[in-house]
């Protein structure tokens, strides 16, 4: 039985920057390669000599688990296993944080070029053959639009990478296909909630709802910051679903995230709602237009989702005064962001405002991660001599998992940042 090596390169007791580099006698495949947003400066993951990589496969377009990876091609060419989605969304968030970081990014956009031109697009249930008696499988993570759950199987082992997985319907995809876990003799597991469980989901939408109605009915304005993927769409279509009857904006880069989605649309949960979603939404054009609607009865969709820039910061800087508008978060927000200070401050703080928040503020669980009891449920689906790897959760939450998994009967590993695992 010949040995397989893992090395955590980035999510190592905590959130972002993952990377995870699985290693057998003749082959090296990367398995997302992100960038840490939660700190002023982007944070990178472990170098790896790019020349040494046999195949990197991407589970999805965040950029805590794509944003690296144009850092490959500066010196190599290695092949970029994604499905269709999840590459075209990864060129476009990626596009955007060039442009906007204010810190150095040591690449340029000739290297996110020169991967895209490296993409063998993938689709769920197919395999890709990497020699050696190594493959590469992709199946549905319904996380945002194109994830994926990745299998490596070796000629001895079986490994599973969960990436950000959800393992509950949203609106918007179906829940995440757990089959590859049951065969799995390595499964390599996200945490982020690890530490409790996300409200129902439709009880959940009908108080978004509800309360939405509420504050529209005072004849305000409510701006809704979003996530510019996956999170956006998942709001129009919730509304969509409802028959909602307020305009609804849709503005910044959630309006090219979704034409690109919905290109894609037959992998949604429900292509009808979704293209009711996008027909309902009025795309923001221009300045003039917004300047407009700021003012208007009606919800305004609109990244960036914790209100770090984009347009949301200009809504966000019109909105706030009033009482009779509101702010309703709909995305997990990072500490010390803008929008993170609102909940906890009531001050929003841009590059030109700062003041009290007079506007009505909530903040509404939409996570697309599975909870304490998906996560669970996941493990219970693996087998009894199945080795569960904890990634991607902060410490505390990771220790829960692996008490969990324990109490079931499986062995639980949580490496550290840099640590090499030898399974044999």
């Amino acid at each position: 039985m010949s040995d397989v090596r893992l090395k955590l390169l980035g999510a190592a007791k905590e959130v972002g920057r993952a990377g995870i580099l699985v290693s057998t006698e003749e082959k090296n495949v990367l398995l997302d390669y992100g960038v840490s947003l939660s700190e002023e400066e982007p944070g990178f993951p472990l170098h790896v000599k790019p020349r040494l990589i046999n195949a990197v496969a991407l589970s999805h377009a965040h950029l805590d688990h794509s944003g690296a990876i144009p850092l490959l091609y500066v010196s190599a060419s290695p092949p970029l296993l994604s499905t269709t989605l999840t590459a075209l969304l990864s060129e476009l968030l990626i596009r955007d944080f060039l442009k906007l970081s204010k810190y150095y990014v040591p690449y340029e956009s000739s290297e996110l070029q020169k991967m895209m031109e490296n993409v063998v697009y993938q689709e769920y249930g197919s395999a890709y053959d990497l020699g050696g008696g190594v493959e590469v499988r992709f199946y549905d993570a319904g996380h945002i639009p194109g994830s994926a759950i990745i299998e490596v199987r070796t000629p001895s082992w079986r490994i599973v990478y969960t990436g950000d997985f959800n393992g509950e319907n949203s609106c918007l995809l179906n829940r995440a296909d757990l089959s590859p876990l049951k065969k799995a003799d390595i499964v390599i597991m996200e945490s982020t909630y690890a530490e409790y469980d996300h409200p129902p989901r439709e009880k959940n939408e009908e108080i978004f709802i509800g309360k939405l109605y509420e504050a529209l009915e005072q004849g305000g304005t409510v701006l809704v910051p979003s996530f510019a993927v996956g999170r956006a769409q998942e709001i129009l279509c919730v509304l969509a679903k409802h028959g909602f009857e307020f305009p609804v904006y849709l503005d910044g880069m959630a309006k090219t995230a979704g034409e690109i989605i919905r290109g894609e649309a037959s992998l949604l949960r429900d292509p009808d709602i979704f293209e009711k979603a996008m027909s309902m939404a009025i795309k923001v054009r221009n300045w003039d237009m917004r300047k407009r609607i700021a003012e208007e009865n009606a919800v305004i969709v609109s990244p960036a989702g914790m209100l770090k820039g984009g347009p949301s910061v200009y809504y966000m800087e019109k909105v706030m005064e009033k009482n009779e508008n509101a702010v309703f978060f709909v995305s997990y927000l990072i500490p010390e962001t803008p929008g993170r200070k609102v909940i906890e401050t009531g001050i929003f703080s841009s590059p030109t405002k700062k003041g009290v928040v007079n506007a009505r503020v909530e903040w509404f669980d939409f996570s697309a991660h599975s909870g304490k009891s998906q996560l669970i449920q996941a493990i219970e689906a693996t087998k009894k001599d199945a080795t569960i790897v904890i990634v991607h959760g902060r410490e505390e939450p990771e220790l829960k998992l692996a008490k969990a998994a324990e109490e079931r009967g499986r062995k639980a590993i949580i490496p550290a940042l840099g640590e090499e695992t030898v399974f044999k």
